[in-house]
């Protein structure tokens, strides 16, 4: 028998008057933009904390296509984070800054524990978003997901942060399933003399250090220090989950030619976290279990080095190698992963009418395990190999009119076997200032370590209220998607903006559980459930008047889980609210003093039973000088402390609560 589960609605009253108010104040900031028609040649060296509305949808992106690309010619739903966004928001994470683009959904757990997915699927180890920073893959092989306590850097050097929502297999390959998050930071010779930027609040104190220099016109350097210490979060039993890291490191650009680039960076990072955790004392039956509090130390680095040589203006290559090292320890599991890529792509044009894109990548990790009673891995210490190359042509049917792209990314991994994902794209301008675009994508996640060949030791939970061993499965098969999406771009406008996307998502062989036997109770993983997403997104900018600009966005998805009654049956889908919105409100005042506030809209959560919530950040901030920024930041100011996620079932983590905080933040640059 299978059974069907979708998501709910509003059951709340209180909570279903307050998310219909900003839904309805979402959909008039949506219409309330005016059109008038002043077009502007935007040049590409513009600095993007003055661009004006049009000249951001002509911003370069390199994500869609692995080349410069308008943001407005992107045939993909592309949402860029700026740097200018950033420091207006006054957010303190790469995660809070995430929170802007429609289609993802973000939800803090702990000072430590992120769930961010694009797209539904939500939870602590999302398995189907590859984000990179500066090219560098940070995907986790061992959890199938993204470590975020470990990913961070100095927010005022990240130039900007491009997301791809929908299938990015095709060119960025496995994993890349329902989006991709690129973290682009700044070059060195665009951060050059001293930064100290210090926080100073209720909930946490950062300071950033940075300095950069040159030698001689071609080569230029910057160095790095930062450390944050943030404080224990809300928990009616008490919470345990302070966080400290501390990070150092370095990049260097050099140009020995003007048709040369050589990029060198890297970087150390150690720090620990609290945690409390239900942690496996045996892993046979009867099953022992003790709570109690913890702190987990994480620590890593890695080395990026990439060349790119440019022929002309339509033929171009970049060669690039890393090694990133991770390790984590704790309670439940101990684990230390060496990773080693090589990545080589070529541009180049193919008859008057083609440009054809192509490159190849070997990647090789090796993992250390040590077993413990909640989490055994064998062997305890292995090595795999992934080989790929994509196909990418792009042909112009009509110029200024009709594009189509197609291309298609064949690999071999260790677990599955070869893998395919093709993807067709179109890109159709009609008029000036207006496109629409649609593509059909196929993508795969493929298995993680632990779910090949491990033992599990569960706790009692919601979902499962026995003790549970499971097992991992050595057949389990990749998970697939078929995604549709159609898309419609307006900038004709100085003064409003609109970016609205449609899609379908066909999910097959998705992860789900088995039971092997009831005594003692043993499960294992299984790819027995089918899934099918529909959600529209939309973002848009209104500049009201020269000194005040509204941002917002609105998502919403609908996700329809088929399957035999198991556990992932009820919490697939769970964490994904069915509405989210915000506002941004981006005022200039006279005397370099800004104003900006922020509107956050979140349905409730099925099945962590979750509520609704409305949140409200606001910002106060002076430049009495050039090189120095002042700001006054209250975050989550609504409420005194709210849930956002639900906790791991893997890492039986106790989860906490966001709770309101204040700070002042200082940044002072010679």
């Amino acid at each position: 028998m299978t059974h069907r589960l979708g998501t709910d609605g509003f059951p709340h009253p209180i909570n279903k008057v307050a998310i219909h108010i900003g839904l309805v104040s979402l959909l008039l900031f949506f219409l309330a933009g005016t059109a008038s028609g002043n077009n502007v040649d935007p040049s590409t060296n513009l600095d993007l904390t003055e661009l004006s509305l049009e000249e951001l949808m002509s911003v370069e992106v390199t994500s869609v296509s692995k080349k410069k690309q308008k943001l407005s010619e992107s045939a993909a739903a592309i949402f860029v984070i700026t740097q200018e966004d950033i420091r207006r928001s006054g957010v303190t994470s790469i995660p809070e800054a995430l929170r802007m683009v429609p289609g993802l959904q973000v939800a803090r757990n702990s000072k430590n524990q992120w769930d961010i997915t694009a797209r539904g699927f939500n939870e602590r180890f999302t398995n189907k978003l590859l984000v990179l920073i500066d090219g560098r893959t940070v995907y986790n092989p061992l959890f199938a997901g993204v470590t975020w306590e470990t990913q961070d850097t100095i927010l005022e050097d990240i130039e900007r942060i491009e997301v791809i929502r929908g299938p990015g297999g095709s060119l960025w390959g496995v994993n890349a399933v329902n989006g991709v998050i690129n973290i682009i930071t700044k070059k060195a010779q665009d951060t050059q003399g001293l930064l100290v930027s210090g926080v100073a609040g209720t909930e946490e104190g950062i300071v950033s250090i940075r300095q950069g220099g040159s030698h001689g016109s071609n080569l230029h350097y910057r160095l790095f220090t930062k450390y944050f210490n943030r404080d224990d979060s809300f928990n009616a039993m008490g919470a345990h989950d302070d966080t400290r890291l501390f990070r150092s490191g370095f990049r260097t650009d050099w140009e020995p030619a003007s048709q040369d680039r050589v990029m060198v960076q890297g970087e150390l990072y150690t720090g620990d976290g609290g945690q409390q955790s239900t942690v496996a004392t045996t892993s046979t039956f009867p099953f022992g279990f003790t709570t109690g509090n913890e702190d987990l130390r994480m620590s890593g680095g890695h080395v990026l080095t990439r060349w790119e040589h440019t022929w002309d203006s339509e033929s171009d290559m970049a060669l690039q190698f890393f090694y990133d090292r991770y390790e984590r320890s704790e309670n439940t599991i101990k684990a230390t992963i060496d990773t080693f890529d090589v990545d080589f792509q070529h541009r180049f044009g193919f008859f008057s009418n083609q440009e054809l894109l192509w490159g190849v990548e070997y990647r090789y990790w090796m993992d250390d395990l040590q077993n413990t009673a909640g989490a055994s891995a064998f062997p305890d210490s292995r090595s795999f190999t992934l080989l790929s190359g994509f196909l990418q042509d792009e042909i112009t049917l009509i110029p200024d009119f009709l594009t189509v792209t197609l291309g298609t990314k064949l690999s071999h991994n260790d677990f599955t076997g070869f893998e395919y994902q093709p993807s067709g794209r179109f890109l159709w301008k009609p008029i000036e200032g207006h496109s629409v675009w649609g593509a059909v994508s196929r993508a795969v996640r493929v298995p993680s370590r632990l779910e090949d060949n491990s033992r599990l030791t569960f706790a009692p939970n919601a979902n499962t209220p026995v003790p549970t061993r499971f097992l991992g499965n050595q057949e389990f098969k990749s998970e697939e998607l078929l995604a549709f999406e159609v898309g419609y771009r307006l900038n004709t406008f100085e003064r409003f903006t609109i970016d609205i996307t449609g899609f379908y998502n066909q999910y097959d062989n998705v992860r789900g559980t088995r039971v092997i036997t009831l005594l003692p109770p043993t499960g294992t993983l299984e790819n027995n459930l089918t899934v099918d997403t529909i959600g529209v997104e939309i973002a848009s900018d209104v500049q009201l008047q020269d000194w005040w600009r509204l941002r917002g966005a609105y998502t919403y998805i609908n996700m329809d889980v088929d399957g035999p009654v198991n556990s992932s049956l009820n919490t697939t889908g769970g964490n994904t609210p069915h509405h989210q919105g915000s506002v941004r409100s981006l005022i200039s005042l006279p005397y370099q003093v800004e104003f900006d506030s922020w509107i956050r809209v979140v349905d409730r959560l099925s099945a962590p039973n979750i509520a609704s919530y409305v949140e409200l950040d606001l910002r106060l901030g002076w430049k009495p000088w050039p090189n120095l920024d002042l700001s006054v930041v209250g975050q989550n100011l609504l409420d005194n402390h709210h849930p956002e996620g639900s906790p791991s079932l893997f890492l039986a983590t106790q989860p906490t609560e966001v709770q309101r905080s204040v700070y002042g933040k200082v940044t002072w640059r010679y």
